[in-house]
């Protein structure tokens, strides 16, 4: 006996959400540290990464606040703390 599995499958479409935790966001230092940029208020989360084009580097939340700070995923020493 064979099983046809194509019967079974149905077509995926991604959330906003699910592609934008895929494809990084980019934002320059100015940005990070902007308390009222969309990247600190909307859909941040403990874990988000971030390039970070003014330091060449990802940056990840600390916090999910608008205030959390964002640090660098190679160094840990580059904190950006959104005021």
């Amino acid at each position: 006996m064979t099983i046809d599995l194509k019967q079974f499958s149905q077509p995926y479409a991604a959330t906003e959400s699910e592609i934008a935790d895929l494809l990084n966001p980019v934002r320059t230092t100015a940005q990070l540290v902007d308390i009222d940029d969309p990247i600190n208020v909307t859909d941040k989360r403990v874990g988000r990464l971030v390039f970070n084009s003014t330091t060449g580097l990802l940056v990840v939340a600390d916090g999910a606040a608008p205030n959390g700070t964002w640090s660098s995923v190679s160094d840990g020493l580059v904190d950006h703390s959104p005021s």
